[in-house]
């Protein structure tokens, strides 16, 4: 089935409001008006089975252009809007694309650009369509989407999605999380990430609506929480830092809303423990994804946050989740290995990358680059990316460990560990760190320095600590851990 129609096929009310927010409204019907008119023009310039870049932030333009490709027959190549020109060009002359729907403000880009671009004109295109184009049926193999990886670790790849990945993994969190029609998501985090996007497609499923928030500053997603009557708010580790630390957000009430999710890396316990302090009432959904995986993997269920702290959970429905030693063996309690995955949410594989994608899916299996252990119940801890996993002194040290170590000392907002080249221990141990307020940083390296020397063996103690008022982000709002550690590298360590 195509995955437009999948999404659309239940419409229960097409007067409802899908869209709310500053940035203009659209109701079911009017989004199925607008798709079916730009699936038409899309159809008459390109046809099918072509690669049509998108470029737009979280808007009208946005959706319906993401729609329309992908219910055309065609595959949607999204690229984030912060973009550099130099890999916007690496992207434009190895995909093949036919042709670009940009955002009016982002035209620009497209200056020299060989191929033809769309703007926001073209959803002023009228037309009377009946929704359900007489289209060739899309196959469940079909690419709908490629979406690129944030590319923290390294070089950017582009991850093949199919109809049937988006399937499947829309309809296993819309379960887990329990969403219907009443369900409203306040959505921060941009729809060219698969964390975002997947919010755009499971409440559109579900038959509910979404808040769009473009505001850069985070606080303003208080008074859209209250004033749109949210019921969701989802977000990556550093939203949350954010909003504890720079915003009024622990002192609100928020009456309607029920939950909130967090996936995109690991948010520190001592954060997790601060929000549910707060917010006893509301639930805290920890997961774990990735882009390889349509978006999600795994969730921890709320009710189990005291008693499995720190964990991710187990598999969402329909998932498969291991971890496995180098003999491709299931790990014991305690001990460290790889996290694999198998399910129809797994992609496709990495596109023009026939060596890459060999290297990662394996009989079946995602092998995700994530290392991690369990306890006697089978859930799962992750201690790192096996490419971030500081070798030192002999010993395999987990920079999760550190920061949370770090981090319980409550003056501190933020902390990123990693290791650099040691003579004598392979690797050694840097802790960056993030305070509350100007202090002596001398009398904090002491501080920081006593607390892990009781708390730590010797070879897990920070060798060297700096300072950071804020940490660098990529476009997914994650650390953006290669432009923090040219940063540091700069003051000469």
């Amino acid at each position: 089935m195509n995955f437009v129609r999948y999404l659309l096929e239940g419409v229960r009310d097409p007067e409802k409001l899908f869209i709310l927010g500053d940035h203009g409204t659209l109701s079911y019907a009017e989004i199925v008006h607008k798709v079916e008119v730009l699936t038409s023009v899309l159809i008459q310039q390109y046809g099918s089975m072509k690669k049509i870049l998108l470029m737009a932030d979280n808007t009208p333009f946005f959706i319906i252009s993401y729609l329309s490709i992908i219910y055309s027959g065609n595959t949607a190549v999204l690229v984030e809007t912060r973009i550099s020109k130099t890999d916007l060009s690496e992207i434009i002359h190895t995909s093949s694309l036919s042709g670009a729907l940009v955002q009016n403000k982002y035209c620009h880009y497209f200056e020299d650009s060989p191929i033809g671009i769309m703007n926001e004109a073209i959803l002023k295109e009228r037309g009377n369509k009946e929704f359900f184009l007489d289209l060739p049926p899309s196959q469940d193999d079909d690419i709908a989407v490629i979406i690129f990886t944030s590319g923290s670790t390294g070089t950017k790849k582009g991850v093949m999605l199919t109809h049937k990945n988006l399937i499947a993994n829309t309809g296993s969190i819309i379960s887990y999380l329990g969403l219907d029609e009443t369900d409203r998501m306040c959505v921060a985090l941009p729809f060219f990430y698969c964390y975002g996007a997947s919010l755009l497609h499971t409440h559109l499923r579900a038959g509910g609506s979404i808040v769009l928030n473009q505001n850069p500053f985070l606080g303003s997603v208080i008074r859209d929480i209250d004033t749109y009557q949210c019921t969701g708010f989802a977000g990556v580790p550093s939203t949350f830092q954010i909003l504890i630390n720079k915003t009024q957000f622990l002192q609100q009430e928020f009456p309607r809303l029920k939950y909130f999710t967090q996936a995109g890396g690991q948010l520190p316990n001592r954060f997790i423990k601060i929000i549910i302090d707060h917010f006893p009432e509301k639930k805290f959904y920890v997961m774990y994804g990735a882009t390889e995986a349509t978006a999600r993997l795994s969730y921890l269920p709320p009710e189990l946050l005291a008693t499995k702290m720190g964990s991710i959970g187990k598999g969402i429905p329909g998932v498969t989740l291991a971890v496995l030693n180098h003999d491709r063996e299931a790990v014991k309690p305690s001990e460290i290995g790889e996290i694999v995955a198998k399910g129809d949410n797994i992609m496709k594989g990495y596109y023009n990358d026939p060596e890459g994608t060999d290297a990662v899916l394996k009989n079946g299996w995602l092998f995700t680059g994530d290392l991690a252990t369990v306890d006697d119940d089978g859930f799962i801890y992750i201690v790192g990316r096996s490419k971030n996993i500081i070798k030192s002194g002999g010993y395999r040290v987990s920079p999760n460990e550190i920061e949370n170590e770090i981090l319980s000392l409550e003056k501190f907002k933020g902390c990123v560990v990693f290791g650099i080249p040691d003579e004598i221990m392979g690797e050694a141990v840097i802790a960056v760190i993030q305070a509350t307020k100007t202090v002596n940083e001398d009398d904090l390296r002491r501080e920081v320095l006593a607390h892990c020397t009781r708390r730590l063996p010797s070879y897990k103690v920070p060798k060297k600590i700096f300072f950071i008022d804020e940490f660098p982000l990529n476009s997914s709002n994650k650390t953006d851990l290669a432009a923090l550690k040219e940063i540091i590298f700069s003051r000469n360590i």
